[in-house]
Formats: C-alpha cells, sequence, structure tokens
C-alpha cells in the first residue's frame, strides 16, 4: 500500500502516534505550560508545536479515531458512535450481527467490519505497524497488534476498577518493546486519563498524575529513540479524542421515551422489546444520543422535521438537553436549541448554509454561507466549535438517528446500567468536549485544526501520496 509517487521528499522514517485518550485542551496546556510535563515540552514541543485542535461529533472514543486513522469524519465511514441502530437491518433480519451495536465490550471486535472503507486506514498504508489498545485496527498484520487479545480484558478491567494506573504501564512497555524494531507506525493509546476522569472529574489529582504519566513515557521513548540513533527522523505526534466535563445530573432518556409510550430497545438490555422496539436510544459518551423512532408502523422510512415535530419540541423543553437535531429534508439538518432555530446544509462547493429561522440556536451570529476554513476560523473560539459541520457529517451516516441529541454541560443522556457511575462525560459539541490538545515535533503555523488534518498531513511528512477524498488538509 505504501506509495512515494509524486512525493517531493520524505522527512520522517517512522511515526510514533499517542492517542491520550480524554485530555482536555486547556489542562494539557496548563501542565505543560507549569512545567509538570517536562519530556513533552523538551522532546517535543520546544523544536515542534504545541496547537489546540477540534475534534468530531460525537466527541467519543471510537467515532473520534476515524479522522486521524482513515482521514475521514465519522459519519462518512458510517461509525456514528459507540452505540448504533440499523432501522433497515432491524426490520429485514430477526437474527443478525449488523441490527444494532455497543462496542463496549466484545462487540469492540467487529468495529473493522462496520467501519466502510471509504479511505486506508494508516495501518494499510504502513503495513509495518504497531498498534497498542486501539479498535479500529483493520490492515494490521497478525502480530502487529500487540493488544489483539487482552484489549477487552484491560479496558474492562479499566472501566470497573477503576484501577488504570497498570493498564497504562502495560501500554508503556510493548511501546518500547516495540521500537526496538523500527516499525513505520506505532499507534497506541493511554487510557487514564479518560478512566479516572468518569469516575472522579477532570482536574483530580489521579487524572493529573494520568497526564504525568504519559509525559514519563515520552520520556522513556525518546530516550530510547536517541539511544537507536532515530530520534530525529521520528515523527511523534500527540493528540486526544476529546476533552470531558463533570457531570452533576443524569438524564434518563430510555425512562422518557417509556413515558411518552415507545416501547425502547437499547443497551445493555438488547432483549427488552428485541423484537417490539419502535423507538432506539443510543447514547455516546454519555453526552450526546442517537434517538430511532418507528414512523407509522415501518422501520423503512427515515423520519424528518415534520414527522417528528411535537416530540422534537417536547424534548427541547427539558432542561437538560443544549442542541437538538434533525433531518429537515434530504440535503438540510434543522438544529433547534432554548435559543432557536436554524436549518444549515452543506452545498455541492463545499459551504456551508446557515438559515436562521427563529434567532440563534448556536449562539454563533454568523453569515448565512461560509467554506469551511472560514467557519472553523470563526467558531474555533465559540461554545460550540466547527459544530454545524460536524452535525452535517453525522447525518451522512446511514446509521445515524432520526434526532441527535447534544447535552448540556453539568449533564448527562444516561442513567440506567452505568457501572460505575460516571461522574464526567463527553460526546456533546460544547467546546470543553471538542477542543483537544496537539502536540507535534514539526513547526505547524496555523491556527484552525481539526483532528482529521492529522492524516494527510503524517502522510506528507512520511513521503506517502495522499489518498483522494479525505476531508483534511495538509498542515506542514
Amino acid at each position: 500500500m505504501l506509495d512515494r509517487s509524486g512525493c517531493d521528499m520524505k522527512k520522517y522514517e517512522r511515526c510514533v502516534f499517542i492517542m491520550a485518550d480524554g485530555a482536555r485542551d486547556d489542562l494539557f496546556r496548563y501542565l505543560l505550560d507549569n512545567g509538570d510535563l517536562p519530556n513533552i515540552s523538551n522532546y517535543v514541543v520546544e523544536n515542534g508545536s504545541y496547537k489546540t485542535a477540534v475534534s468530531v461529533f460525537p466527541s467519543t472514543t471510537g467515532p473520534a479515531y476515524t479522522p486521524t486513522l482513515l482521514g475521514k469524519f465519522p459519519g462518512r465511514c458510517n461509525f456514528p458512535g459507540i452505540r448504533w441502530f440499523d432501522r433497515n437491518v432491524y426490520s429485514k433480519k430477526l437474527f443478525s450481527f449488523n441490527r444494532f451495536r455497543s462496542y463496549i465490550g466484545p462487540e469492540i471486535y467487529l468495529m473493522n467490519r462496520d467501519v466502510s472503507s471509504v479511505t486506508p486506514t494508516l495501518f494499510e498504508i504502513f503495513p509495518n505497524s504497531i498498534n497498542i489498545l486501539n479498535e479500529l485496527t483493520r490492515g494490521i498484520s497478525n502480530g502487529g497488534d500487540k493488544t489483539k487479545l487482552r484489549k477487552v480484558y484491560l479496558k474492562i478491567k479499566s472501566h470497573f476498577t477503576g484501577s488504570c494506573d497498570q493498564v497504562d504501564e502495560t501500554a508503556t512497555e510493548i511501546l518500547l518493546d516495540s521500537i526496538k524494531h523500527m516499525p513505520d507506525l506505532i499507534y497506541v493509546v493511554f487510557l487514564g486519563i479518560d478512566t479516572y476522569s468518569h469516575i472522579k472529574h477532570p482536574f483530580h489529582d489521579k487524572v493529573i498524575d494520568s497526564y504525568k504519566r504519559i509525559d514519563r513515557s515520552v520520556g522513556l521513548l525518546c530516550e530510547r529513540l536517541r539511544l537507536l540513533g532515530a530520534l530525529e527522523d521520528t515523527l511523534i505526534v500527540m493528540v486526544s479524542d476529546h476533552g470531558l466535563t463533570q457531570t452533576h445530573s443524569h438524564f434518563d432518556t430510555i425512562k422518557y421515551f417509556d413515558t411518552k409510550g415507545y416501547k425502547t430497545f437499547y443497551y445493555p438490555n438488547v432483549f427488552r422489546n428485541f423484537l417490539s422496539a419502535d423507538s432506539s436510544v443510543m447514547v455516546s459518551g454519555n453526552s450526546m444520543a442517537h434517538v430511532y423512532i418507528k414512523y407509522n408502523g415501518s422501520w423503512n422510512y427515515r423520519s424528518r422535521f415534520e414527522d417528528l415535530e411535537k416530540l422534537v419540541y417536547s424534548l427541547n423543553e427539558r432542561e437538560e438537553i443544549d442542541i437538538i437535531s434533525v433531518r429537515d429534508n434530504d440535503n438540510n439538518v434543522r438544529i433547534i436549541s432554548e435559543r432557536g432555530e436554524c436549518i444549515t446544509w452543506l452545498d455541492e462547493d463545499d459551504h456551508i448554509h446557515y438559515q436562521r429561522l427563529k434567532d440563534d440556536p448556536l449562539g454563533l451570529n454568523f453569515p448565512e454561507k461560509m467554506n469551511l476554513s472560514e467557519f472553523l476560523r470563526l467558531s474555533c473560539k465559540t461554545n460550540y466549535p466547527d459544530s454545524l459541520l460536524q452535525i452535517i457529517q453525522l447525518f451522512e451516516s446511514p446509521r445515524s438517528g432520526d434526532i441527535i441529541l447534544s447535552a448540556k454541560e453539568g449533564y448527562d443522556l444516561r442513567s440506567h446500567h452505568e457501572n460505575p457511575e460516571h461522574s464526567s462525560s463527553h460526546g456533546s459539541l460544547i467546546g470543553d468536549h471538542m477542543l483537544v490538545p496537539l502536540v507535534i515535533n514539526e513547526r505547524i503555523d496555523c491556527e484552525n485544526i481539526r483532528t482529521v488534518d492529522l492524516y494527510p498531513t503524517i502522510l506528507n511528512m512520511m513521503g506517502v501520496r495522499i489518498p483522494n477524498d479525505v476531508d483534511g488538509k495538509v498542515l506542514v
């Protein structure tokens, strides 16, 4: 798959990609400026860059990996969330692995077959790759996925015991052992920040320790590379998939739809309404949810705003709900909040349209037509960075809900079966979930960055031809 045709030069021989799961941009920057991340500062940032990047919607592990591994938004990979429901398959097949999905548990092994192959993964481009604790592994060799048989155990252990120190230490040990073989790519995930943030809160001492543990791992990595004479020709990239905010109240969306008279299908109780469901609620990160509604006795029709108007406005009255998105017609999405209502769409020339119907639901006060770069620049410092594009791309997935909910800060959308109880959440469109730290040992001058830009940037820096139809741009 390696194709260097048409490339001017190859600047780096290999890439180490570090996913700091759940790292907040503001906290990362504070620790860096305060001298608490000395290895990241000295080895990476000093001759490289620290930038703030915008993740994707839903801002949650899994879907937020597609930008870095495939160069595509998750909706365009038909990967709308860590849980989803496929209305067409549900209506046609009583028993099928494609009716619904939750990647919390053993179903993570179905992720590679579920995600559409619009573009090749980094693992398919670089066959000599190593993967550590990442579930999206299409293209990795049999020996390249170093945690293939352990990842479910390690992630369940991390989730339910709240002890992630050993998991991160294991990731470091595998990373250091792998680098001596000089693979083209190592993709490693550190889980501690996310795990402890969920159980405690994003600024807890255990969370801070997890940031520092990653810093120590970076120091060991770079020292190992230096001894091998490989530090200068190794591209080091570190980013997060999402941030988190503390949760003070849980909104039971499943119970809400039950009280409305629906027979709701949801995880983990997949046998409840297994045959008779007329709605489904699929929550990701706990702060966003896909809602699927059976319309006029049929799952074969994708409902629109005019079909769901009463339900949508009822949801909008809930104090926990921040933003409601629903398909208006084949090309448009209607966005509703307590602040107002609008219609948005992406035209054939990749211009975003923002037609306000009633006040300003996102408080953006932007022009009615913008190109993608202009919209990113204007929205980066608002409460909802890149929000219109992210809502649009998510509705491009055939598996997306009829209604997509984004919770207000401090609230989440799931109270049933959350063990242990989550004290922090993510997944929504708010800035503290969408803005993530980006560290790279290469000078980057631009300020308006999406995580989807990393895929073409890595390929460009390693002298590899960039596939057609990627969603990002080269940063250097």
